[in-house]
């Protein structure tokens, strides 16, 4: 909740109110003004806090405190619009179930108002779920994410009812996945302590190929702190984040669904389906080079909308840079974005400079690329250019 206390104009339907909520209210945060229903109060069916927590409360005319059949009826959370429904679990297996209540059979709690909410939330327009959890139990003994369940655990919320599990390491979007890019997605922010374990164990479930191995390393950990939220010239929000295993869906779709990958806002070269730029299980060296996927903030939908890279050569200390946007999103300013951002991260890293390759034809290409400090270098024939950028002439 601390790290809310910036946001502006939040509102809250909860089922519990609890100190840090209601610190988050006293912060400014939440004036609910934005609720479909019950606009300018907070919603809740019971507190438990501090004493300084109940005298906010007392006679305070922006809390309404309702009766449990209304909060927690899913009919009525379908109602809020945009809601995120965020609750936590004990364990989450790699197909997407998840347990609140139990752990075999030794029961924790009641199963409260989890499906309720999550259910509800699913239902209402633009509405997401988040379930949060610690990668580790029991003094970092035990993983929470887990093949399957324990026996005997009650599945207080199953496959279709979980969008986003978040851990200390990173974000899984599981939502319409199959069942081996979910157990991908879940493995990559489980403790990499236990991702050899879960992924021989998914093997043996079948829900990986037996192929796929492990290979541990501190430059192949997901790197969570190059992950932006920026906006273009076109002021267009973007989100921008290095590729992880489990982005293979998406990027082959962003490949498949492309016009034409010589024209445009693109000098990327189609080889394949989109397959090769996704890392698996034996691990993607990020000290190696970076591939950065760019999102449609505006989109509820979190759609995939461009992807850049670069490699690195280690003898010359430069990098070759390649990117792509879609056809829907061209002359939004977000390829000049995306470059932007990729060359701050290869002057951060100690590169030199940058070369690329675009069709001579591509006018769309070479603009962006002039306007970003590219001087020709050769024209190598076959209707090719290269260009290069040295970052010393490049400020950012």
């Amino acid at each position: 909740m601390a790290n809310l206390h910036k946001k502006k104009n939040l509102g809250i339907h909860t089922e519990l109110l609890s100190d840090g909520l209601v610190d988050l209210i006293k912060s400014g945060a939440v004036d609910n003004s934005n609720k479909t229903i019950d606009r300018g109060k907070t919603v809740a069916t019971f507190c438990m806090g501090k004493k300084s927590t109940y005298d906010y409360l007392n006679d305070n005319p922006s809390i309404a405190f309702k009766t449990v059949d209304y909060t927690n009826n899913p009919l009525t959370i379908a109602k809020l619009e945009n809601i995120v429904c965020i609750n936590s679990a004990l364990q989450v297996d790699l197909t997407g179930q998840a347990t609140a209540d139990s752990l075999g059979n030794y029961f924790y709690s009641g199963i409260g108002g989890h499906a309720d909410f999550m259910r509800g939330a699913l239902l209402a327009p633009g509405g997401r779920t988040v379930l949060t959890v610690s990668s580790r139990a029991v003094n970092g003994t035990v993983s929470r994410i887990v093949p399957m369940i324990d026996q005997g655990a009650g599945v207080t919320l199953n496959r279709g009812d979980i969008h986003y599990v978040v851990t200390e390491y990173g974000i899984a979007y599981i939502h319409g996945k199959s069942i081996s890019e979910r157990a991908m997605e879940l493995i990559a922010v489980s403790h990499p302590k236990f991702r050899p374990w879960l992924i021989r164990e998914a093997k043996k479930l079948g829900l990986l190929q037996k192929d796929l191995d492990y290979v541990p390393g501190d430059n192949l950990q997901y790197p969570a702190h190059l992950e932006s939220h920026r906006v273009s010239s076109g002021g267009h929000r973007l989100f921008m984040r290095p590729v992880k295993a489990g982005d293979e869906t998406s990027v082959k779709e962003l490949f498949d669904s492309l016009a034409d990958i010589s024209q445009g806002e693109r000098f990327f070269p189609r080889q394949g389906n989109g397959r090769e730029y996704v890392p698996d299980f034996k691990g993607y060296d990020y000290s190696k080079g970076l591939i950065i996927l760019v999102y449609d903030a505006d989109d509820k939908k979190s759609r995939l909308v461009g992807i850049g890279q670069y490699q690195i050569s280690e003898l010359f200390h430069c990098a070759d840079v390649r990117l792509l946007v879609h056809d829907r999103y061209y002359n939004r300013g977000i390829g000049a974005e995306l470059l932007e951002y990729l060359t701050y991260l290869a002057k951060r890293s100690g590169l030199f400079y940058f070369t690329a390759e675009s069709m001579v034809e591509n006018k769309s290409a070479l603009h962006l690329l002039e306007k970003a400090g590219f001087d020709m270098k050769k024209n190598i024939g076959s209707g090719l250019c290269e260009m290069r950028a040295d970052f010393r002439n490049i400020y950012y």
